[in-house]
């Protein structure tokens, strides 16, 4: 008897471990999905090419809720070739980039915002685009789209 009381006592920490284990749902991502119109440029491919001087704009940043939930938008953090140059707080989240200043050559534009949905732990949702900064607009075809709405990506917190 007494060994099958030291057999029980060595099983008894497993079943904690079990329950501990227990499958949390916290790095669910909930269905939801960003997009934004950019425009100020010419499209080709996945790069947009604008000229120096002219005015690159995002506009209609949206939240597409794919849920029953109530879901919103935090403040949009935008970055140029990874260095911070705004925050928008309030709806409409918009930015009009001046490439005067910006040296000829392909930066990368990024936009990053918190996501929040009602039962749902936070996840963040990213843009990014290749912009081309050029001296002179290239020759494109008449049919060339001078905006274009950007679809972004949705992550959990790391």
């Amino acid at each position: 008897m007494k060994k099958y009381f030291y057999y029980l006592m060595l099983l008894l920490p497993l079943t904690f471990v079990a329950v501990a284990c227990d499958d949390d749902d916290d790095d669910r991502l909930p269905n939801v999905g960003i997009q934004a119109t950019i425009s100020g440029g010419v499209f080709e491919g996945d790069e947009i090419y604008v000229t120096q001087g002219d005015v690159l704009k995002i506009d209609a940043l949206t939240l597409v809720n794919h849920t029953d939930k109530e879901a919103a938008l935090g403040a949009v953090s935008y970055y140029w070739d990874h260095y911070l140059i705004g925050t928008n707080i309030t709806q409409p989240f918009e930015l009009n980039l001046d490439t005067s200043d910006q040296p000829v050559g392909r930066h990368l534009l990024q936009a990053q915002m918190p996501i929040y949905v009602v039962d749902y732990p936070i996840c963040w949702g990213y843009i990014q685009y290749y912009v081309n900064i050029v001296e002179a607009q290239p020759e494109a075809p008449d049919d060339a789209p001078t905006s274009k709405v950007v679809t972004g990506m949705i992550k959990a917190k790391e």
